[in-house]
Parts: C-alpha cells; sequence; structure tokens
C-alpha cells in the first residue's frame, strides 16, 4: 500500500496536482488534456482538487459516490463556476452528468472546458474499468 501512495503521488506531481501553487498555474489547452488525462489515468482523486486555472476559471475535480462505494464513484472535471451566462463568457459548455446520490443517480449541470468537452474527457468511472 505505501509503495501504492508513493506511486499516486508522484503521478499527481507529474500532472500539476501536487502543490497549491503548481494547481494555480495558468492551463493552456494542452495543459488541461494532459491533467485532465493524468487524473483519469489512476482509479483515486489527486490530492489537490484543483487543477489549475484555465481561461480564467478554476478547474476542479469532483468525485461522487453513493451508497456502494467505490464501485459508483463518478468523477467530473468542471471549471469551478455555475452553468448559464459565466460559463458561457468563460467559453464553457454545459453539460448534464449522472453522479451518484444515494441509491440512485441524479442528472447535473457541470460547467465543462470546452477543449475537454470535445474530447469526451470531463467524466470518469474509476472502478467501472
Amino acid at each position: 500500500m505505501h509503495m501504492r501512495s508513493a506511486l499516486l503521488a508522484a503521478i499527481a506531481v507529474a500532472a500539476g496536482c501536487g502543490s497549491a501553487s503548481a494547481s494555480m498555474d495558468p492551463l493552456s489547452d494542452s495543459d488541461l488534456v494532459s491533467r485532465a488525462s493524468a487524473v483519469f489515468a489512476v482509479k483515486d482523486a489527486p490530492p489537490d482538487r484543483i487543477l489549475g486555472v484555465h481561461k480564467g476559471g478554476r478547474v476542479v475535480v469532483d468525485v461522487r459516490c453513493g451508497d456502494v462505494c467505490p464501485a459508483n464513484t463518478v468523477r467530473v472535471v468542471h471549471y469551478d463556476i455555475p452553468t448559464g451566462p459565466a460559463c458561457t463568457q468563460i467559453g464553457g459548455d454545459s453539460a448534464m452528468v449522472a453522479v451518484p446520490a444515494g441509491i440512485g443517480m441524479v442528472q447535473q449541470n457541470f460547467c465543462i472546458p470546452h477543449v475537454l468537452y470535445q474530447r469526451k474527457l470531463y467524466v470518469d468511472h474509476p472502478y467501472q474499468k
């Protein structure tokens, strides 16, 4: 288990998730794609849920789990802003994502960075692979 934790920490640092200062760095589209891909490459969430700042908005990873954890875990990479005018202004796309809630699933709207929305690289089910 100790070896696994060290590996996850190394991946998080390589993805830019290992420190508060790295997570607040401005991200290009390619930087954001790389960091999202690195998060989805492992089953565990990064230690810092902030991936960075893209086009002026913080990009975060939300990890949601219902009554059957970790089997029903869903991860969503999104801007930390509401959908609607603020999302449109930053260049994001609104996306409905099914997330666990108790024994079921509910649809929740997220503001997704356009580059991730285009690539369908914004939602992940890490324990269903």
